[in-house]
């Protein structure tokens, strides 16, 4: 039998509780209090939540930009202990919730739900503990887990830092989907700006309709964020920050893309939907692609009203990649077969600011593409083309949209204004197409912005009676 008023009895007693039920924490000694683990943790059946704020000593995470809460109580897997808690998939109505707490050494994953729904991850950290072996990952949503809570909206104490894992920071392969990744700071050390990198700092596979919006993401071995197989459809990534630290904008490359969508991935959204203009995230320094729709990707993915820039070393890709990583050449016949079915890039012909100080500059785009069909255009600004492929450029500063219409032979032109940012210089300025299907291309041809010029005013010295 468990000790009594160890964590084991309790959670022993959790479970045979009929309602809510809450784990608290009064460990004597000072901060932090250190819970060795060599041998698995009971599994967790009913409502629980475990909140180690209830610790001495605790404070919570109070910035935006790194992580300086004060948590009081270390669970150490010691290496072979594979998880601190489980949610097995026979639990159905099992809703945990844990806060407060940090996790090294775990086997598996620090925490792994496979049954139930509701559960909450708040205000933790997941490795970056001095003197702490690495988890395998932090934590795991697999099975039939569905609809949990990683983090927390506008509220730095939910902010979970997740750092050092040896596979994914935070894994998602369940079937039901529907979990939410928000505010946290995933790949950093607890001062913000420290390499803290995961193999992968986000991993979703064959789940879909899940929602990353305002995470730090950044330093991983591979991928910051990866989207792959064919159920994975109708995960949407907005207001992330992947590549950089918010302190200082410190460069935190992910040594792969930015993020990855492949084994067939089809129809997620990384920025704005296709009818809107909000969501963009930033992404930037990585070593491959920004957003890599590789070979093996799917379908429908949008990639929309982001600031995508100074991403692929060398030959290692472009800010918005289809296929093999490099720029791919338009399609003589389009769509084609391939990720996003190759959708052909728009060119653009001008780009004259508007001499009246408005603010706006008007754009006239060309496109081959698929027959009688409309097409979004994205128009970006930035101060000077691909560095390593200088026909093309990059998607620094999202200006805003046009439509373009083709014809039976499709071939379209659209001239539209967008807006342009009063002051800015000239720059350059390029493009990108997404079909109604939602496939978005790479980004087209770079040209200048140029004057446009004041109407011509005859004066000739008569005055009209």
């Amino acid at each position: 039998s468990p000790t009594p008023g160890s964590l084991r009895a309790a959670i022993k007693a959790a479970n045979s509780a009929s309602g809510p039920y809450l784990i608290r924490f009064a460990i004597s000694g000072g901060c932090p209090r250190l819970i060795n683990m060599t041998t698995p943790m009971l599994d967790v059946l009913g409502n629980v939540t475990i909140d180690g704020r209830t610790q001495a000593g605790w404070t919570p995470n109070t910035s935006e930009v790194a992580f300086n809460a004060n948590l009081c109580l270390i669970l150490n897997g010691s290496g072979s202990t594979p998880n601190a808690f489980h949610v097995p998939s026979s639990a159905s109505n099992a809703r945990l919730t844990v806060m407060g707490m940090q996790f090294a050494g775990f086997a598996d994953a620090a925490v792994k739900l496979e049954g139930g729904s509701g559960h909450r991850i708040a205000g933790n950290q997941f490795g970056a503990v001095g003197g702490g072996a690495a988890n395998q990952q932090g934590i795991h949503i697999s099975v039939a887990a569905g609809n949990s809570l990683i983090g927390g909206f506008d509220d730095p104490p939910s902010t979970n830092l997740i750092a050092g894992s040896l596979a994914s920071g935070i894994q998602i392969d369940n079937t039901a989907g529907g979990s939410t990744i928000a505010n946290n700071l995933i790949g950093f050390q607890t001062d913000g700006t420290g390499d803290g990198g995961n193999a992968t700092g986000v991993s979703i596979f064959n789940s879909p309709n899940n929602l990353l919006q305002y995470n730090l993401i950044g330093n991983s071995a591979s991928n910051g964020v990866t989207i792959g197989g064919s159920a994975s459809s109708g995960n949407l990534l907005q207001y992330n920050l992947i590549g950089q630290g918010r302190i200082g904008s410190v460069p935190a490359p992910n040594q792969n893309a930015g993020v990855n969508l492949l084994f067939g991935a089809h129809d997620n959204t990384v920025g704005a939907t296709l009818t809107g203009v909000a969501g963009g995230n930033t992404i930037t320094n990585n070593v491959g692609p920004g957003v890599w729709v590789s070979t093996s990707g799917g379908n429908g993915n949008r990639v929309l009203a982001n600031a995508i820039r100074t991403n692929g070393s060398g030959s290692a890709g472009v800010d918005i990649d289809l296929a093999a990583p490099g720029p791919s050449g338009n399609q003589p016949s389009n769509p084609g077969i391939g990720p996003n079915r190759l959708q052909n890039y728009p060119n653009l012909t001008s780009a004259v600011r508007a001499p009246d100080g408005s603010g706006t500059i008007e754009i006239i785009a060309t496109l081959h593409s698929a027959l009688n069909r409309s097409y979004r255009i994205d128009v970006y600004r930035h101060p000077s083309c691909d560095l390593q492929f200088p026909a093309r450029g990059e998607a620094s500063i999202y200006l805003g949209q046009g439509l373009l219409q083709t014809d039976a032979n499709g071939l379209g032109s659209a001239q539209f204004t967008v807006p342009y940012p009063a002051g800015a210089g000239l720059g350059k300025v390029s493009a990108t197409a997404t079909s109604s299907l939602g496939d978005t291309s790479e980004i087209g041809t770079c040209i200048d912005v140029v004057d446009g010029m004041l109407p011509d005013l005859l004066i000739d010295g008569f005055e009209d009676p």
